[in-house]
């Protein structure tokens, strides 16, 4: 039974790889500078107080530590924490470092996955853990939730910086479904960030809140519906009206070069028209296309890795060559003394 399992599986996986489309990034029009006052809605004062950190596991290849860093001061009203499960490697130098942004629920079995993996090929790894907000926000509040991220973001990047075994200059971002969502707003926003791998994400946020499949959405917006007694036609007008911080509105200022975009050809749950209306106005970057829906996409996990680590080493070394820095980076393993799960 376990050898039938395993052999549909390689079967399955044949046949959605079979089908992919690899389209390649042309050279497009000149890229535009984000104009000051859309930057603007993102400044913040950065926080004075140390992050706490606590080791929670050590291996050979890596020791995952929790770091949790103070949220800058700015237009919330209550203390927040940006969590960060960091996979600091034990290597000589300055390491490539990956943000894996999450999905909009779960108990972040895929997300470890995917930093285990990047951990594993030499890149340290750091998990920024979703806001405890992002389950239950309304409508009015999601202007404040995506502000917030690009925000947090933006403050972990800062932190990566006083890091003295982390390379600042090779950052980049992976993020799946509400993770790619986020990533596509992040990038225009913050241009420390090289490099950008996002599957199943769209832009057009009233259209995929309004149309989405997801069952825990759907439920959600059925209530909605139901307790503001509007059609669904109103709400997705309200959405528009109400909707502030939405990747189609930054995506023209995105430098296309940098990103990565893997999309489902069958996806309904973010669906697969807006995917392709944010690659085009991001300037047609370099995207695969998977013959899946929204979930049967997880069987093209290990191509998406695979493709993932080529992009990300393909920008990290067009970044070097640019500034003059070592193309060659440390990848065998070295010894680092690593403190018990209490002793920070």
């Amino acid at each position: 039974m376990k050898y039938l399992r395993w052999s549909l599986g390689v079967a399955s996986l044949t046949v959605l790889l079979s089908g992919c489309t690899h389209i390649k990034f042309r050279l497009s029009s000149a890229l535009t500078d984000l104009p000051a006052d859309l930057a603007a809605d993102f400044t913040y004062e950065r926080s004075s107080e140390a992050p706490a950190i606590k080791v929670l596991e050590s291996k050979r290849e890596y020791c995952v530590k929790r770091v949790t860093l103070a949220a800058a001061s700015g237009r919330t009203t209550t203390n927040r924490w940006i969590t960060l499960d960091y996979y600091d490697l034990p290597r000589p130098g300055k390491t490539p470092v990956i943000l894996v942004l999450p999905m909009l629920g779960g108990g972040y079995s895929l997300e470890r996955h995917f930093a285990n993996y990047f951990a594993s090929r030499g890149y340290a790894s750091i998990i920024v853990r979703r806001d405890r907000r992002t389950g239950s926000a309304k409508a009015e509040e999601l202007n404040q939730l995506f502000r917030d991220m690009v925000v947090d973001h933006m403050q972990v990047i800062d932190w990566i910086e006083t890091q003295q075994d982390l390379d600042a200059g090779r950052i980049g971002i992976f993020g799946v479904s509400m993770g790619g969502i986020k990533g596509a707003l992040l990038l225009p926003l913050e241009k420390r960030i090289q490099a950008a791998a996002l599957g199943l994400a769209g832009g057009d946020l009233p259209y995929i809140i309004s149309h989405t499949t997801e069952p825990g959405l759907v439920k959600r917006r059925e209530q909605e519906l139901k307790e503001r007694n509007m059609t669904l036609e109103e709400s997705e007008a309200r959405l528009r009206s109400v909707l502030k911080f939405d990747p189609m509105r930054y995506a023209s200022y995105v430098d296309p070069k940098k990103v990565l975009m893997v999309l489902a050809r069958y996806d309904t749950v973010v669906p697969i028209k807006k995917g392709l209306e944010l690659k085009k106005k991001m300037g047609d970057p370099e995207t695969i296309l998977i013959p899946a829906n929204h979930y049967s996409a997880v069987f093209s996990i290990p191509y998406i890795k695979s493709q993932s680590f080529e992009f990300f080493e393909k920008r990290f070394a067009a970044t070097q060559l640019a500034t003059g820095g070592d193309l060659t980076r440390a990848r065998t393993k070295t010894s680092r003394t690593v403190l018990p799960p209490d002793a920070e």
